[in-house]
């Protein structure tokens, strides 16, 4: 019977690993273990196919004595449009006893948690050997060889195969397509009507200025609407679980559409991980089946950094930003330098994105100046 070591991941793999799959770049995540915390010990990019970067890239985490747990992301797909990944577990025999017996304990626990989300083979190993390229390749010649299916187990194969094509080709000609990066769930009917709703003028006309959505059975869902002064925008938001938010925020006749990641710290990692990965394409699809434009998004862990002094800032800002950038193009001599703020360097950018979407920097870092998209910002009163 294993027992596990009671390590468990930090709050900066957590976030690492969920913008890793979120984004599709990386093909290398190192994990180490430190301070009795599994926590980010490097990472790759993707440059070239599986095979290429995997001869680059795998020297750089296998080192003569030292365990590892490595991800790397394959090129292969599942039906349903993820990354299949490969776990890699290296514990040499000559690395330190107390070394070896930790990370042959927290495996478990790794696994276990990252598993819940991404779908990889694993490889364990205490030679340098098995992790070269022919050592994966003898691995899949192994792993090819098992024994063979009776005819019954075939006939199961070969029903889950259909299966499988079936829902396949059923997703690629009814679900809508996203060119955003991460994982795309389908809007209910009742979301969508809520978002449409956001597309009239005038709070006259609106019957409310507030939408919150959920992920509910691998669909993105209406969590309630409202009409919801500034003051009142954090009390409103669910502050146990992840929420998606689009909200009309009104400054005198200037009504501005933004887009509202909140994921409270003590959310499940499972939770974290859909709802970061998916964000990208929940605001691609409500502007294309809602009719709607987002001006600007916003993420946090904490409801009160959501307050009218920080929206008025970051919406200055990136009209500012938007006007230079104008200017520029048209000859100009126009600039703007971005202006930080305590509640701006708590919501950090989400580095590697295009979106423009905001979150906590790793601990013991240097917190940057807030940056921002270089996306068109609508101030006037049709969003």
């Amino acid at each position: 019977m294993s027992h596990q070591s009671g390590i468990q991941l930090s709050e900066n793999l957590i976030e690492v690993f969920a913008n890793d799959v979120a984004t599709g770049n990386v093909r290398f995540l190192c994990v180490s273990i430190e301070n009795e915390s599994l926590v980010p010990n490097g990472t790759s990019p993707i440059e070239s196919t599986f095979e290429s970067d995997y001869k680059k890239y795998i020297n750089e985490y296998i080192e003569t004595s030292t365990p590892a747990y490595i991800f790397a992301r394959l090129d292969d797909k599942l039906s349903s449009g993820e990354y299949k990944w490969l776990f890699l577990c290296y514990v040499p025999d000559n690395a330190k006893v107390r070394e070896k017996m930790i990370y042959a304990s927290t495996r478990g626990t790794l696994t276990k948690e990252l598993g819940n989300y991404i779908t990889f083979d694993s490889i364990y190993g205490t030679e340098k050997s098995e992790f070269t390229w022919a050592g994966y390749q003898k691995y899949l010649a192994h792993k090819a060889a098992d024994a063979p299916l009776t005819k019954r187990e075939q006939e199961l194969a070969e029903i889950k195969a259909e299966e499988a094509k079936t829902v396949s080709e059923y997703q690629g000609a009814s679900t809508r397509k996203s060119y955003a990066p991460g994982v795309a769930f389908p809007f209910t009917d009742k979301a969508i009507e809520a978002l449409s709703e956001l597309t009239k003028s005038g709070s006259n006309d609106r019957s409310h200025n507030f939408v919150s959505l959920y992920l509910d059975n691998e669909k993105i869902d209406l969590a309630n609407t409202a009409n919801v002064s500034i003051q009142e925008l954090s009390k409103t938001i669910t502050g146990d679980a992840p929420r998606f938010t689009f909200y009309i925020y009104e400054n005198g006749s200037n009504e501005s559409l933004v887009f509202i990641y909140t994921c409270p710290s003590r959310s499940k990692i499972r939770e974290r991980m859909l709802y970061s990965s998916s964000k990208a394409n929940v605001i691609t699809a409500a502007e294309n089946d809602a009719s709607i434009k987002v001006v600007k998004k916003f993420e946090t862990s904490d409801l009160s950094d959501l307050t009218k002094e920080y929206f008025d800032e970051e919406l200055l800002e990136n009209s500012t930003q938007n006007s230079s950038y104008s200017d520029s193009n048209n000859g100009g001599s126009g600039s703007s330098t971005p202006t930080g703020s305590i509640v701006g360097e708590r919501i950090q950018m989400l580095g590697g994105t295009r979106q423009g979407f905001k979150r906590p920097v790793a601990p013991g870092r240097r917190r940057p100046a807030a940056t921002h998209s270089s996306s068109s910002t609508n101030t006037n009163s049709s969003v």
